[in-house]
């Protein structure tokens, strides 16, 4: 094994030698230093891996690398996905030509901008706050915050242009996200193209307001993960932000397709695709890995008949293509119908899986930031009048539960805000 004269003398030796009865070999002294320098090797032989060793660590070596080519793969769909994603159409290019103010559609588009009102229901929330930049939020009972982000969000000359199928406030029920309820009538409505433009706004979003130690009756385990790394506090602030503050949905309904959950065929605001808009602009989406983001109508079961229609949607949210499986998301359940009535039992249910809990509320824009409708003075004129009246005879709510000061809580600048600045 050292060499050819090793094995040269390795041979002599076996025929100079001799076996003595201990089974010993008589090795000649002219080949003993060769046959040291075998002991050294087999030595070394014997640190070598065995031969069970060695097929393990090729059967392991065959596996990481089938893993790392189903990594490459994956991520080679995803990207793909991503980017046929990004090169889809925005929904809203059909109401790009025909907008007042070109292709954007930001919160001062939309007719009405409510501050009086914002500020009158903001009195009936708990434990309000600030955030640095001045955006105003607060607490509010989970049997009362249905009934305030209703009555706050509805404003005469918009509520009742938006089909009433979508008025009312839904719960967000399965979301593994700390958000909870959500108004869809506070928005623009064009009736030729069935689209709907919801800005983001004050009073149409409620988060859960619970510690992070606390859940939701009957949470899955991976919301429960999300809960106990997040909260709905930090989600809530996070719309205000200047990359969220702006941003835009759009709603196209259209015929149901074969493969929703909608009837097929059926084209009664049962089906509809959304995307989003960073800055609000309508000639691009910002739709990226969510590429299945659909509404889909559902058989309210057990809902009186009067209530029915568009109690129940299934609010799609598939990822890369449906990478991660086909059919995610979670139910859009309304609990206020477009009367301002709870719909049973959806409400009772809602008010179990919040287990007693409170709900955070965004409630203000700071005074700066505060835009002027763009609508023409005469139709400002009467929309203002009519929120006036509206708001003066709204139907009082009780107010939560509290400390006396907790519902007062607005700052100086706000009482000094003239609230009729921005009305209309």
């Amino acid at each position: 094994k050292a060499d050819t004269s090793a094995a040269e003398n390795c041979w002599g030796c076996c025929k100079g030698g001799g076996i003595d009865n201990s089974g010993y070999v008589d090795v000649p002294t002219s080949v003993q230093g060769d046959f040291e320098k075998l002991s050294l090797l087999e030595e070394h032989d014997d640190k070598r891996p065995a031969q069970g060793s060695s097929v393990c660590c090729k059967v392991c070596c065959g596996i990481c690398t089938l893993l790392a080519l189903g990594v490459l793969g994956v991520g080679l769909f995803a990207l793909k996905c991503v980017r046929d994603t990004k090169a889809q159409p925005p929904i809203t290019l059909p109401l790009v030509k025909d907008m007042e103010g070109g292709q954007f559609f930001k919160l001062n588009n939309m007719s009405t901008i409510p501050v009086k009102q914002w500020m009158e229901y903001e009195e009936k929330l708990m434990d309000t706050w600030e955030t640095e930049d001045g955006f105003s939020f607060g607490y509010a009972d989970v049997d009362v915050a249905p009934q305030i982000l209703y009555n706050a969000s509805k404003v005469p000359g918009i509520f009742e242009k938006v089909p009433e199928k979508l008025r009312g406030v839904f719960w967000m029920r399965g979301n593994p996200i700390p958000e909870i309820l959500a108004v869809l009538h506070y928005g623009k409505w064009f009736e030729k193209e069935k689209i709907l433009l919801l800005p983001n706004t004050p009073w149409t979003w409620a988060w859960w307001g619970g510690r992070k130690d606390q859940y939701p009756d009957g949470l899955d385990t991976t919301s429960k993960l999300v809960y106990s790394f997040t909260s709905g506090k930090s989600i809530a602030e996070s719309y205000t932000e200047a990359s969220s503050l702006n941003t835009m949905v759009s709603f196209d309904f259209s015929a149901c397709p074969a493969d929703a959950e909608c009837e097929e065929g059926s084209d009664d605001l049962t089906y509809a695709t959304l995307m989003s808009h960073p800055d609000g602009d309508l000639s691009k989406h910002g739709m990226s890995y969510y590429d299945g983001y659909t509404m889909e109508e559902m058989d309210a079961q057990g809902v009186d008949k009067n209530q029915q229609e568009g109690a129940l949607y299934f609010r799609r949210a598939e990822m890369f293509c449906g990478l991660f499986g086909t059919g995610s998301g979670y139910r859009l359940t309304k609990i206020i119908d477009a009367k301002g009535k709870p719909i049973e039992p959806f409400h009772s249910e809602y008010l179990k899986f919040m287990a007693g809990r409170p709900l955070i509320i965004w409630s203000d824009l700071p005074e700066a930031l505060v835009p002027k409708p763009t609508a023409s003075p005469a139709a400002a004129n009467a929309t203002a009048n009519a929120t006036a009246n509206t708001t003066a005879n709204a139907t009082a709510i009780a107010t939560p539960s509290a400390t006396p000061n907790a519902t007062l809580n607005a700052s100086a600048a706000k009482a000094n805000r003239d609230p009729n600045k921005a009305e209309g």
